[in-house]
């Protein structure tokens, strides 16, 4: 990865006020863990991931304390940046930290995800989310409301997705008209820990009654319909 000394800065001071802002927003308390399992997680799969570079609009949904959605707008200052964030204290801190790192190309809504998408149906060039819901849930909230047909959709995953989580996805998959357009397998902490970024494109436009009604795709998930 090739990033520019503001750059570096601009990471290292968020990550600086990310571990010890006074809310909890990171189970990493020293700024070496976070850098490693935070940033360089959220940055070195997407420069593999050709579908990113060409995508303008850019939606992280569940954002946390900003990952991987304040990262990539520190390091892709042309691109723009929506994140959502439902829990107030939490999109206090991300809004604390866009004017501390003096930040022109992002902007955070405090609300849930499906009111969000009322707004933004089919706006996005590309969505993402990182520890958000099982990968059908999540590409239930991302897909389906927020995102553009070709439009991307990527999930950040641990090292047993296969295993515990691809049947779902496979069945969210065919309902949502999406193709599977790309694994990134890479790994952090030295090799010790192997993650997947997994990519989507959206087919076709999808139907009204997606997303549904708040709570209802954690309840009854589509990749466990009939």
């Amino acid at each position: 990865m090739e990033l520019s000394n503001e750059t570096q800065k601009k990471l290292e001071r968020y990550v600086n006020l990310l571990v010890n802002y006074p809310v909890n927003l990171t189970a990493y308390k020293d700024v070496n863990s976070a850098y490693e399992n935070l940033i360089l997680d959220s940055l070195i799969p997407i420069f593999s991931d050709n579908g990113f570079s060409s995508s303008k609009k850019v939606v992280d949904v569940g954002t946390g304390g900003g990952i991987p959605g304040l990262v990539w707008a520190i390091c892709f200052p042309e691109k723009f940046f929506y994140l959502v964030e439902s829990v107030k204290k939490k999109a206090a801190a991300i809004k604390s930290f866009i004017e501390e790192l003096n930040l022109k190309n992002v902007k955070v809504f405090d609300e849930r995800v499906e009111d969000f998408a009322k707004r933004y149906r089919e706006y996005f060039d590309y969505a993402t989310c990182r520890a958000l819901a099982r990968g059908d849930i999540a590409l239930e909230y991302l897909i389906t409301p927020l995102v553009k047909i070709q439009g991307l959709v990527s999930l950040f995953k641990g090292p047993n997705v296969f295993h515990d989580e691809w049947e779902y996805i496979q069945k969210a998959l065919n309902i949502f008209k999406l193709s599977q357009e790309k694994i990134i397998e890479y790994e952090i902490e030295g090799g010790k820990k192997k993650r997947y970024l997994l990519i989507f494109k959206k087919l076709e436009k999808t139907a009204k009654i997606y997303p549904r009604e708040k709570g209802i795709p954690k309840k009854y998930p589509i990749g466990e319909s009939i």
